[in-house]
Protein backbone atom coordinates (compact mmCIF):
# COMPACT_ATOMS: atom_id res chain seq x y z
CA UNK A 1 0.00 0.00 0.00
CA UNK A 2 1.06 3.39 -0.97
CA UNK A 3 0.86 6.13 1.04
CA UNK A 4 1.63 9.35 -0.23
CA UNK A 5 3.23 12.52 2.10
CA UNK A 6 2.78 16.54 1.50
CA UNK A 7 5.87 18.37 2.74
CA UNK A 8 3.43 21.88 2.08
CA UNK A 9 -0.09 22.22 1.80
CA UNK A 10 0.02 20.96 -1.86
CA UNK A 11 1.84 20.18 -5.00
CA UNK A 12 1.33 19.61 -8.51
CA UNK A 13 3.29 16.74 -9.65
CA UNK A 14 3.83 15.17 -12.83
CA UNK A 15 3.56 11.29 -13.33
CA UNK A 16 4.65 9.18 -16.13
CA UNK A 17 3.08 5.88 -15.88
CA UNK A 18 4.52 2.91 -16.99
CA UNK A 19 1.77 0.22 -18.45
CA UNK A 20 1.35 -2.43 -15.13
CA UNK A 21 -0.86 -2.05 -12.41
CA UNK A 22 -0.18 0.75 -9.66
CA UNK A 23 -0.46 -0.05 -6.23
CA UNK A 24 -3.14 0.76 -3.91
CA UNK A 25 -2.85 4.47 -2.63
CA UNK A 26 -4.78 5.85 0.28
CA UNK A 27 -3.67 9.00 1.46
CA UNK A 28 -5.13 11.44 3.79
CA UNK A 29 -4.70 14.38 1.26
CA UNK A 30 -7.04 15.50 -1.49
CA UNK A 31 -6.08 14.33 -5.21
CA UNK A 32 -7.41 15.68 -8.45
CA UNK A 33 -5.44 13.61 -11.28
CA UNK A 34 -5.59 15.18 -14.84
CA UNK A 35 -4.92 12.49 -17.87
CA UNK A 36 -2.87 14.22 -20.23
CA UNK A 37 -1.69 11.12 -22.70
CA UNK A 38 -2.73 7.44 -23.42
CA UNK A 39 -6.21 6.05 -21.40
CA UNK A 40 -6.16 4.57 -18.19
CA UNK A 41 -8.29 2.81 -15.95
CA UNK A 42 -9.23 4.10 -12.11
CA UNK A 43 -10.57 1.83 -9.42
CA UNK A 44 -12.43 3.23 -6.40
CA UNK A 45 -13.77 0.26 -4.50
CA UNK A 46 -15.60 -1.92 -6.77
CA UNK A 47 -15.91 0.64 -9.41
CA UNK A 48 -13.95 0.90 -12.65
CA UNK A 49 -13.68 3.83 -14.79
CA UNK A 50 -11.57 4.18 -18.27
CA UNK A 51 -9.94 7.51 -18.79
CA UNK A 52 -9.05 9.07 -21.66
CA UNK A 53 -6.54 12.40 -22.05
CA UNK A 54 -8.57 15.58 -20.89
CA UNK A 55 -10.32 13.39 -18.10
CA UNK A 56 -10.07 14.76 -14.43
CA UNK A 57 -10.41 12.16 -11.68
CA UNK A 58 -11.00 13.47 -8.05
CA UNK A 59 -10.26 11.22 -5.28
CA UNK A 60 -11.57 11.58 -1.44
CA UNK A 61 -8.94 11.41 1.75
CA UNK A 62 -8.60 8.01 2.88
CA UNK A 63 -10.65 6.42 0.22
CA UNK A 64 -8.76 3.49 -1.44
CA UNK A 65 -7.72 3.26 -5.35
CA UNK A 66 -5.74 1.94 -7.96
CA UNK A 67 -4.54 2.63 -11.60
CA UNK A 68 -4.20 0.42 -14.64
CA UNK A 69 -2.44 1.75 -17.63
CA UNK A 70 -2.98 0.04 -21.44
CA UNK A 71 0.38 -2.64 -22.42
CA UNK A 72 2.96 -0.25 -24.01
CA UNK A 73 1.01 2.82 -24.28
CA UNK A 74 2.48 4.27 -20.61
CA UNK A 75 0.55 7.34 -19.98
CA UNK A 76 1.15 10.82 -18.74
CA UNK A 77 -0.85 12.87 -16.32
CA UNK A 78 -0.44 15.32 -13.45
CA UNK A 79 -1.48 14.45 -9.90
CA UNK A 80 -2.67 18.18 -7.51
CA UNK A 81 -2.06 16.60 -3.94
CA UNK A 82 -3.54 19.03 -1.33
CA UNK A 83 -4.97 19.50 2.44
CA UNK A 84 -8.08 21.43 3.84
CA UNK A 85 -4.91 24.03 5.08
CA UNK A 86 -4.10 24.70 1.43
CA UNK A 87 -7.82 26.79 1.34
CA UNK A 88 -8.45 27.68 4.85
CA UNK A 89 -7.12 31.83 4.22
CA UNK A 90 -9.35 32.05 1.03
CA UNK A 91 -12.81 34.00 1.81
CA UNK A 92 -15.54 30.58 1.41
CA UNK A 93 -12.51 28.12 0.73
CA UNK A 94 -13.79 25.19 2.51
CA UNK A 95 -16.61 25.51 0.76
CA UNK A 96 -14.83 24.72 -1.99
CA UNK A 97 -13.86 21.10 -0.86
CA UNK A 98 -17.78 20.19 -0.35
CA UNK A 99 -17.81 18.00 -3.77
CA UNK A 100 -14.35 15.67 -2.12
CA UNK A 101 -16.34 14.95 0.68
CA UNK A 102 -19.60 14.77 -0.44
CA UNK A 103 -18.26 12.25 -2.84
CA UNK A 104 -20.91 9.92 -2.78
CA UNK A 105 -23.59 12.88 -4.87
CA UNK A 106 -20.82 13.48 -8.08
CA UNK A 107 -18.93 10.46 -9.93
CA UNK A 108 -15.29 10.87 -9.58
CA UNK A 109 -14.78 11.58 -12.83
CA UNK A 110 -15.04 14.82 -15.09
CA UNK A 111 -15.24 14.20 -18.55
CA UNK A 112 -12.51 15.71 -21.16
CA UNK A 113 -15.59 17.02 -23.10
CA UNK A 114 -16.86 18.65 -20.19
CA UNK A 115 -16.03 22.60 -20.26
CA UNK A 116 -14.87 22.40 -16.73
CA UNK A 117 -12.34 19.37 -17.34
CA UNK A 118 -11.16 21.73 -20.72
CA UNK A 119 -9.88 24.65 -18.56
CA UNK A 120 -8.30 22.41 -15.41
CA UNK A 121 -5.92 20.85 -17.67
CA UNK A 122 -5.16 24.32 -19.24
CA UNK A 123 -4.65 25.62 -15.27
CA UNK A 124 -2.76 22.47 -14.67
CA UNK A 125 -0.81 22.30 -17.63
CA UNK A 126 0.45 26.13 -17.38
CA UNK A 127 1.22 25.41 -13.31
CA UNK A 128 3.64 22.84 -14.34
CA UNK A 129 5.01 24.87 -16.95
CA UNK A 130 5.77 27.35 -14.48
CA UNK A 131 7.25 25.05 -12.54
CA UNK A 132 9.60 23.47 -14.92
CA UNK A 133 10.76 26.68 -16.11
CA UNK A 134 11.63 28.01 -13.06
CA UNK A 135 9.57 30.92 -12.67
CA UNK A 136 9.96 33.24 -9.53
CA UNK A 137 6.68 33.32 -8.90
CA UNK A 138 5.66 29.28 -9.56
CA UNK A 139 4.47 28.68 -6.19
CA UNK A 140 2.29 31.72 -6.36
CA UNK A 141 1.26 30.91 -9.77
CA UNK A 142 0.10 27.34 -8.70
CA UNK A 143 -1.93 28.68 -6.16
CA UNK A 144 -3.59 30.73 -7.90
CA UNK A 145 -4.38 27.62 -10.69
CA UNK A 146 -5.94 25.18 -7.57
CA UNK A 147 -8.54 27.65 -7.07
CA UNK A 148 -9.19 28.03 -9.96
CA UNK A 149 -9.25 24.44 -10.13
CA UNK A 150 -11.33 24.10 -6.99
CA UNK A 151 -13.36 26.33 -8.67
CA UNK A 152 -14.78 24.33 -11.60
CA UNK A 153 -14.59 21.27 -9.40
CA UNK A 154 -17.45 23.00 -7.70
CA UNK A 155 -19.06 24.26 -10.48
CA UNK A 156 -19.20 21.21 -12.38
CA UNK A 157 -20.18 18.98 -9.51
CA UNK A 158 -22.88 21.79 -8.43
CA UNK A 159 -24.02 21.49 -12.56
CA UNK A 160 -24.24 17.37 -12.49
CA UNK A 161 -26.56 17.82 -8.99
CA UNK A 162 -28.81 20.24 -10.97
CA UNK A 163 -28.96 18.06 -13.90
CA UNK A 164 -30.46 14.88 -11.98
CA UNK A 165 -27.33 13.15 -13.32
CA UNK A 166 -26.02 12.14 -9.80
CA UNK A 167 -28.20 9.46 -7.92
CA UNK A 168 -30.06 10.30 -5.34
CA UNK A 169 -29.50 14.27 -5.17
CA UNK A 170 -28.52 15.04 -1.99
CA UNK A 171 -30.30 17.59 0.51
CA UNK A 172 -29.03 20.88 0.18
CA UNK A 173 -29.28 21.96 3.74
CA UNK A 174 -27.24 18.40 3.96
CA UNK A 175 -24.50 19.63 1.58
CA UNK A 176 -24.85 23.09 3.69
CA UNK A 177 -24.01 21.49 7.01
CA UNK A 178 -21.09 19.81 5.47
CA UNK A 179 -19.35 22.89 4.62
CA UNK A 180 -20.33 24.07 8.15
CA UNK A 181 -18.41 21.06 9.48
CA UNK A 182 -15.71 22.10 7.17
CA UNK A 183 -15.52 25.37 8.21
CA UNK A 184 -15.85 24.53 12.44
CA UNK A 185 -14.14 21.04 12.94
CA UNK A 186 -11.91 22.07 15.11
CA UNK A 187 -14.88 22.77 17.90
CA UNK A 188 -16.99 21.60 19.64
CA UNK A 189 -19.84 19.91 17.42
CA UNK A 190 -22.49 17.44 17.63
CA UNK A 191 -24.67 15.13 15.55
CA UNK A 192 -28.15 16.91 17.42
CA UNK A 193 -26.77 20.57 17.18
CA UNK A 194 -26.05 20.29 13.30
CA UNK A 195 -29.72 18.22 12.73
CA UNK A 196 -31.05 21.75 14.17
CA UNK A 197 -29.20 23.71 12.35
CA UNK A 198 -30.36 22.75 8.94
CA UNK A 199 -33.98 22.34 10.13
CA UNK A 200 -34.54 18.60 8.96
CA UNK A 201 -35.77 15.76 10.83
CA UNK A 202 -33.04 13.89 13.08
CA UNK A 203 -33.48 10.14 11.17
CA UNK A 204 -33.70 12.46 7.76
CA UNK A 205 -30.67 14.52 8.13
CA UNK A 206 -28.43 11.08 9.33
CA UNK A 207 -30.10 8.97 6.19
CA UNK A 208 -29.17 11.85 3.77
CA UNK A 209 -25.45 12.61 5.49
CA UNK A 210 -24.48 9.25 5.43
CA UNK A 211 -25.56 8.67 1.50
CA UNK A 212 -23.55 11.64 0.47
CA UNK A 213 -20.56 11.46 2.59
CA UNK A 214 -20.37 7.20 3.49
CA UNK A 215 -20.26 8.38 6.99
CA UNK A 216 -22.18 9.39 10.34
CA UNK A 217 -21.85 13.18 11.32
CA UNK A 218 -19.81 12.07 14.53
CA UNK A 219 -17.28 9.67 11.92
CA UNK A 220 -17.45 13.06 9.33
CA UNK A 221 -15.45 15.14 11.51
CA UNK A 222 -13.23 12.81 13.53
CA UNK A 223 -11.90 12.08 10.13
CA UNK A 224 -11.37 15.73 9.49
CA UNK A 225 -9.95 16.13 12.38
CA UNK A 226 -7.45 13.34 12.10
CA UNK A 227 -6.70 14.64 8.66
CA UNK A 228 -5.65 18.16 10.43
CA UNK A 229 -3.19 16.48 12.86
CA UNK A 230 -1.79 14.19 9.98
CA UNK A 231 -1.22 17.64 8.14
CA UNK A 232 0.25 19.30 11.69
CA UNK A 233 2.64 16.20 12.17
CA UNK A 234 4.17 16.32 8.52
CA UNK A 235 4.95 20.09 8.30
CA UNK A 236 5.41 21.65 12.00
CA UNK A 237 7.25 20.67 15.19
CA UNK A 238 4.68 21.47 17.66
CA UNK A 239 4.08 18.74 20.10
CA UNK A 240 1.66 15.63 19.98
CA UNK A 241 -0.57 16.90 23.19
CA UNK A 242 -0.48 20.72 20.70
CA UNK A 243 -1.63 19.27 17.92
CA UNK A 244 -4.88 17.25 19.34
CA UNK A 245 -5.78 19.82 21.48
CA UNK A 246 -5.89 22.41 17.71
CA UNK A 247 -7.09 19.46 15.84
CA UNK A 248 -10.38 19.39 18.48
CA UNK A 249 -9.66 16.40 20.20
CA UNK A 250 -10.96 16.73 23.79
CA UNK A 251 -8.09 14.76 25.08
CA UNK A 252 -5.11 12.59 24.01
CA UNK A 253 -6.47 9.40 24.98
CA UNK A 254 -9.02 9.91 22.33
CA UNK A 255 -6.64 11.65 20.04
CA UNK A 256 -4.44 9.06 19.92
CA UNK A 257 -6.75 6.27 19.81
CA UNK A 258 -8.80 7.86 16.67
CA UNK A 259 -5.78 8.84 14.90
CA UNK A 260 -4.28 4.68 15.06
CA UNK A 261 -7.91 3.65 14.21
CA UNK A 262 -7.25 5.50 10.51
CA UNK A 263 -4.18 5.28 10.46
CA UNK A 264 -2.77 2.00 12.07
CA UNK A 265 -0.26 3.60 13.83
CA UNK A 266 -0.21 6.04 16.73
CA UNK A 267 0.50 10.09 16.25
CA UNK A 268 4.43 9.83 16.94
CA UNK A 269 4.91 6.72 14.60
CA UNK A 270 3.70 8.43 11.84
CA UNK A 271 5.86 11.78 12.49
CA UNK A 272 8.77 8.93 13.13
CA UNK A 273 7.72 7.81 9.09
CA UNK A 274 7.46 4.50 10.81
Amino acid sequence: MERLKLTKSFAFIPIVGSPEEHDLHVHDCLEIGVLLKHELTYRFGGSLYHGRPGDVFLCRPFEPHWSYAQPDRPFEAVLILFTPSAVRAVPGGSRLLVPFYAGRGVAPRIPASSVHAQRIRELTEAAISAQQRGDAAAETRQFAALIAILLHVSDYAADTLASGDAQPPPQTEVADSIGYILDHYREPLDGDSLVRRSGMGKTRFFEQFRTLTGLSPHDFIVQLRVQHAMDLLRTSERTVIEISDDSGFQSLSAFNKQFKAYCGMSPREYRNGK
